[in-house]
């Protein structure tokens, strides 16, 4: 191995040893699992919320998208800070599981008007107040929505303070000079073939350019680690270093975690090969998403959740 592998080497194995803590990521405090109208949602509000955060997930998603690992991290991370959240499913159930990220309209997009029932009803039935900040965090298809959703929403008067678009352009009837007003994170990862780095970055130069506040972050690349399994609830040491050599037995990566198959959508397609142990298969899409977080593809993270929440919270009275 070469001094710059080596070197590469131990940094990516801090990072992982950071984000992982070498303890598995479960809620921090206890969830409420309901249902509003017939959709699930999953939500807590703290007796005295700093603000409100929604989560929307991407195609195919559900409520559920808050149960993903790298989701939960960042729930902790905003719940620290006395923020409260809700993840619910969006309306469209039957076929691509998308929420309408074309409609700006509060009464004719289905999504955005059950969400502010969905709002009556959390600051009707909970402490949250109805002047409480809001904040935004979606994922992929969730990224266009939450833009929508967060400047439909500021333009008709709720209270959303910025929002975090993670692997998604701006939605359409926003993307325009100056028409995305709401301060906003946009993230990336540097070989995401589903939505293509360049498009994220076009919709931040145009939001930065016209004023608002943003900031763009962009996942790279990591060596293949088993500290990276360990964020997984029940997935052990032993495990962990056992996922690591079936996902190196598939040929993508070398012994030492180096990715050794040039086509990235090829990587990733073996990837999935992977003979995982039997003890960890009911695991096996959290391992799934952990390994496209490692081969910077398209995987929301909570690799820089830290400086993100800090732009989100900077906008929070």
């Amino acid at each position: 191995m070469s001094s710059g592998t080596r070197a590469r080497f131990a940094v990516v194995l801090a990072t992982a040893a950071v984000l992982a803590g070498c303890a598995p990521v479960t809620p921090s405090v206890t969830w409420q699992r309901s249902t509003f109208e017939g959709f699930d949602v999953i939500s807590y509000v703290p007796a005295h919320p700093r603000g409100m955060a929604y989560f929307f997930h991407g195609s195919g998603g559900s409520a559920s998208f808050a149960d993903k690992v790298e989701t939960t991290d960042v729930i902790n991370r905003l719940v620290a800070k006395g923020y409260g959240f809700v993840s619910t499913s969006s309306t469209e159930r039957t076929g691509d599981r998308r929420w309408d990220a074309a409609n700006p309209s509060l009464t004719s997009n289905p999504d955005l008007a059950r969400l502010t029932r969905l709002q009556a009803q959390l600051v009707a039935t909970t402490p949250l107040e109805p002047n409480a900040p809001l904040i935004g965090v979606g994922m992929s298809n969730g990224a266009r929505f939450v833009t929508l959703w967060g400047q439909s929403w500021k333009n008709a008067g709720y209270p959303v303070r910025a929002i975090w678009a993670s692997h998604g352009r701006t939605a359409n009837p926003y993307d325009g000079p100056g028409q995305l007003t709401v301060p906003t994170v946009f993230s990336t990862s540097e070989h995401d073939f589903t939505s293509p780095p360049a498009g994220v970055q076009a919709s931040y130069d145009t939001a930065r350019v016209a004023g608002t506040p943003t900031v763009l972050f962009t996942s790279r690349e990591r060596i293949l680690s088993s500290f990276q399994f360990l964020r997984i609830p029940d997935i052990d040491a032993t495990e962990a270093g056992q996922i690591r050599d079936a996902l190196v037995d598939t040929g993508v990566w070398n012994s030492q975690g180096t990715r050794i198959v040039p086509d990235i959508q090829a990587a990733v397609n073996r990837a999935q090969t992977a003979a995982i142990p039997s003890s960890v298969l009911p695991q096996s899409q959290e391992i799934t998403n952990e390994t496209a977080l490692l081969l910077a593809v398209h995987q929301f993270t909570a690799e820089y959740a830290d400086r993100a929440i800090a732009f989100l919270d900077g906008y929070v009275n």
